[in-house]
């Protein structure tokens, strides 16, 4: 089955300029019929799955790009792609690690202004103190 852009638009949430950008850059390697129009395939709509899993993860463009150029070069770079993706896996767990840090800083203020709501008579010093 094949895909005009604007489909493979609305199945990925992507806008068409998007689509065409990752085209330009050499992300994606889409089909064109002999009227010149961009059409994708199954196969083009899982590389864009990857694509946007790599995208929303922090991974800029340029690291997408090369990721996928070495796919084409063949099994001879699964070594570098390999060491793309534990690069990649690292930099999220620390990503991870640094909101977990956050969200307990968080939920620890969360708990801080319920006692004081839940107490008789709150302190006078809430105001005076937000960063605490």
């Amino acid at each position: 089955m094949t895909y005009s852009i604007s489909q493979v638009a609305r199945k990925t949430n992507l806008t068409p300029y998007t689509l065409r950008y990752y085209d330009q850059e050499g992300i994606l390697s889409t089909h064109r019929t002999e009227g010149g129009v961009r059409y994708f395939t199954e196969e083009d709509l899982e590389q864009l799955g990857m694509v946007c899993c790599l995208k929303s993860t922090g991974m800029t463009v340029k690291e997408i790009k090369k990721y996928f150029d070495l796919c084409r070069e063949g099994d001879e770079t699964l070594e570098r792609r390999m060491e793309i993706f534990t690069t990649h896996r690292q930099h999220i767990l620390d990503a991870i690690a640094a909101l977990q840090k956050n969200l307990c800083r968080i939920e620890e203020k969360i708990a801080w202004y319920q006692s004081c709501m839940d107490a008789p008579s709150p302190p006078e010093s809430i105001s005076r103190h937000p960063g605490k």
